[in-house]
């Protein structure tokens, strides 16, 4: 009985030992079969090296030792060509064309957003493997860029190639996507960062940009002084067409007053006409009672004889 109750320390040892082992293996089992694919990956299942399945994300199963896992963002990346992205500064990824007028572009940087097509997961690995830093990518997609970029690019002029940035960068999306069709990525957009011609050409750009601005200066101070000359002949125009207004309101009046003169004129013709008596009347009406003192007498009226004297003295 006291055998049996004994306590044995090396035994007990062992005993913890076993059972944090089996813990051990039991945790690494569940972090070995349990998988978690995040919101916005896709996973591809690979047995004994082979692709056997794809996972959405969620909660997975996976068999240890048997199976392995390669998880893909889905999410939008940016891939930018024409940077030296080296440590050392080096100039191997300076990318260098030249326009349809053969000007020299010393360099170019290039950005594209981009994103895994999560319809093609498989192929992802097919085409670019585990890559974590994405080296092969650059190295996959990297020379269709430059060559799609230096083809387009030599469409068209220096000029246009700084004027119309943005139609340049729907050409070369669009080449791109054709070109880069067969790889499971999605191209959302491509744009322009810089672009740097020669010193020679960047001094003919900047005098011609000097010589536009003064050619529109020159064109805003004939238009002002178009606008000027508009408004003063507009006010000579409106000077004159007062002053016709007036002149021919006063020959309006004067035709108005001699109308009605002469409409008097025969309204008294008319009444002479039909009255003879009218004018002996008017001169009665008129007449003051005196009478002349002296006549004159003679055919050639050089005799004057004075009259009776009238006139009553008191």
């Amino acid at each position: 009985m006291a055998e049996s109750l004994s306590f044995d320390p090396i035994r007990f040892f062992l005993k913890g030992i076993k059972y944090a082992f089996g813990g051990l293996f039991a945790l690494y089992l569940i972090f070995a079969v349990v998988n978690v694919v995040d919101e916005g990956e896709k996973a591809v299942i690979l047995t004994f090296g082979e692709i056997s399945d794809t996972w959405d994300p969620g909660l997975h199963v996976k068999l240890p030792l048997v199976q392995s896992i390669e998880t893909y963002s889905l999410r939008v990346q940016k891939a930018t060509f024409g940077e030296s992205n080296y440590p050392h500064g080096e100039d191997e990824d300076i990318l260098t064309a030249y326009s349809n007028d053969q000007q020299i572009i010393e360099s170019y940087a290039l950005s594209m957003t981009w994103s895994y097509d999560g319809n093609r997961v498989a192929d992802v690995y097919k085409h670019f493997g585990s890559d974590r830093s994405g080296a092969v990518f650059n190295s996959v997609v990297r020379p269709t860029v430059v060559q799609v970029t230096k083809a387009i690019l030599g469409q068209y002029t220096a000029q246009t190639i700084v004027q119309e940035r943005a139609k340049l960068d729907t050409a070369i999306e669009d080449s791109l996507k054709k070109q880069l069709a067969n790889l499971p990525i999605n191209i959302l957009s491509v744009q322009f960062e810089d672009v740097s011609f020669s010193e020679k050409y960047e001094e003919v750009l900047e005098q011609t940009a000097q010589k536009k601005m003064e050619i529109e200066k020159a064109q805003n101070e004939l238009q002002r002084i178009q606008i000027e000359t508009q408004q003063q002949v507009a006010q000579a125009e409106a000077r004159n067409k007062a002053i016709k207004l007036q002149a021919d309101a006063e020959a309006y009046q004067i035709e108005v007053k001699a109308k009605a003169e002469a409409a008097a004129i025969r309204m008294r013709g008319d009444a002479l006409r039909e009255n003879p008596r009218l004018v002996e009347l008017t001169i009665a009406e008129k007449w003051n009672g005196s009478v002349p003192q002296t006549v004159v007498q003679g055919t050639e009226g050089n005799s004057i004889v004075p009259l009776m004297n009238l006139t009553h003295t008191k």
